[in-house]
């Protein structure tokens, strides 16, 4: 068992013996124009501190390039300039909401499950359809409303001469839409309104 360890070993050792050859034949040559030397000796002493070699200077060495600031705080992000304070600014839109964000459409609060819903399957798939119906007759709404809106777009787009693809994705949504609707009001007609 002994034996592979040794030859392991001996192994290792030799690599490193040759890597520190094969270092000290490549490099040397080059170690009189390297800007650190090895090795450095004052007073017949011998020392590892790294000396800076003063004779050759670095060539082409360009400087890093200054970013352009235009009066911001990042050249990435440019900022319109404000007297505002930011943390102000920042404080008066939490309380007071901003004025360019669109006004948030609330829906109706959902129906929660009742404790003997949660309790009893069959009721739970009770409760589960009413809201599968309320999600159905919400869709026909939408798509009452929004269908003559698409209508118009699409006429509109026809008028203004866009291009036929852009106008057959518009009629294509709009085909979808009713689609969809029909199936609905076919599986379930007591959800149109009359």
């Amino acid at each position: 068992m002994k034996k592979p360890i040794i030859g392991f070993t001996a192994a290792v050792v030799a690599l490193a013996g040759l890597a520190f050859i094969g270092q000290s034949i490549f490099v040397s040559d080059k170690t009189q124009d390297a800007p650190f030397s090895a090795m450095s000796t004052q007073n017949n002493e011998s020392s590892i501190a790294p000396t800076l070699n003063t004779t050759q200077a670095p060539v082409n060495v360009a400087a890093p390039p200054t970013p352009q600031l235009t009066g911001t705080d990042s050249p990435l992000l440019p900022m319109p300039e404000s007297n505002v304070d930011a943390a102000t600014s920042m404080a008066n839109a939490m309380k007071n909401g901003d004025p360019r964000t669109p006004p948030i459409a609330r829906s109706e609060p959902q129906e929660k499950a009742t404790e003997a819903e949660l309790a009893d399957p069959k009721l739970y798939a009770q409760y589960e359809a009413r809201q599968t119906m309320r999600l159905y007759k919400g869709y026909i709404n939408a798509a009452d409303t929004e269908i003559p809106r698409l209508q118009q777009d699409i006429a509109k787009a026809k008028a203004a001469g866009l291009k036929p693809e852009q106008i057959a994705e518009g009629e294509e949504k709009l085909r979808r839409i009713q689609q969809m609707r029909d199936q609905l009001a076919s599986q379930h007609p007591e959800l149109v309104q009359r």
